[in-house]
């Protein structure tokens, strides 16, 4: 174990030196380009909050330690809240100790419902329950900030398997809070808003929500709005809005076609699954700043490397998915909103 800018890398047997270097100097980068990353600040205006999603608890051997990771990160970074982006932990006694460590960040905490939270049978009821949220869509302020969290599972929609649906109760809901702000809002949700292939299936729907809802000099409440579930690194503009995609804290999904095992018998035998992904060596989370007085919004991301060979050296193509967002990063990015015309 070995740290840098108070940043804890943990080496694992199978990362080479070179890919433990990039770790490194990736870590070192992340706290040079941002000072307040390890830090507080009294600046009001601004509000820096922590964002990770799709950890996985019960299909990776370590989501344990991801976790610590990143809590530990947030607690020294003195950020003024977390949220968790879905797909966190199945809502059962085993993972009350991995809930204990998210409870341990010194600050708000808050949750959005991701599909696998209720596999194995497990309802959305179980899972709000388990997690302690005030409901499974919500919203609250912070510093000036309005926020709300969608729940992206309802029933509905044409799709088979997992839901991937906002009912018309909902968007009333979301219509409904959004006329009582005038404040700039953020949005954050499992699945995406920005593709329906793959996202939220009614996501134009939810769309022209946002993009109904304005201040009144004709500005978007809505700036942004951040999704996990896709477990890779992209963004969007569509309509003025920015939608962000949070890349997974552990892996990228390849399925059982390019199974591989990267780790011990051991740890494969106990967690099948992890063989159909490609792991990422270190915890992926992002730092978001939003900056009243400029009107931006900054997110500072962390970059890692693949555990054991990259999917590409897998088999995959550019067919099977686009190497310019399947990537062990999360991008640092900076946009502004509420600019004058």
């Amino acid at each position: 174990m070995k740290c840098y800018n108070n940043a804890v890398i943990r080496t694992n047997s199978l990362i080479d030196r070179r890919q433990f270097l990039t770790i490194s100097a990736n870590v070192s980068a992340y706290a040079l380009i941002n000072p307040l990353a390890f830090g507080s600040t009294d600046n009001q205006s601004l509000i820096r909050f922590g964002l990770i999603a799709d950890v996985h608890q019960n299909t990776m051997h370590d989501g344990f330690q991801r976790l610590t990771a990143f809590i530990n990160g947030m607690n020294e970074a003195k950020v003024d809240f977390i949220c968790q982006l879905g797909d966190f932990c199945w809502p059962h006694e085993p993972n009350r100790k991995f809930m204990d460590q998210w409870n341990d960040f010194k600050g708000a905490r808050y949750h959005v419902l991701g599909n696998h939270d209720m596999d194995h049978g497990f309802t959305r009821d179980q899972t709000e329950a388990f997690y302690g949220m005030p409901g499974k869509y919500y919203s609250f302020n912070q510093k000036g900030v309005h926020f709300i969290v969608l729940d992206g599972n309802e029933p509905g929609g044409k799709s088979s398997g997992y839901k991937r649906f906002i009912s018309a109760t909902q968007l009333d809901w979301i219509a409904q809070d959004l006329s009582k702000t005038s404040l700039p809002t953020i949005a954050f949700i499992h699945q995406g808003l920005d593709d329906p292939a793959s996202g939220i299936e009614n996501s134009e729907a939810v769309r022209r929500v946002f993009e109904q809802s304005k201040t009144a000099d004709g500005r978007s409440k809505v700036v942004a709005c951040f999704c996990g579930h896709h477990h890779d690194d992209q963004a969007r503009q569509i309509n003025g809005i920015h939608y962000i995609r949070i890349n997974s804290a552990s892996y990228y999904w390849m399925g059982e076609k390019f199974k591989h095992e990267v780790y011990g018998k051991e740890i494969h035998e106990k967690y099948a699954w992890i063989s159909s992904t490609a792991p990422y060596a270190e915890t992926l989370w992002a730092i978001v700043e939003i900056d009243l007085n400029s009107k931006s919004l900054t997110v500072i991301g962390k970059k890692t490397a693949w555990v054991g060979p990259s999917p590409w050296e897998r088999g995959m193509t550019k067919q099977d998915a686009n190497p310019e967002f399947v990537a062990p990063q999360i991008s640092n990015r900076k946009v502004r909103f509420w600019e004058k015309s």
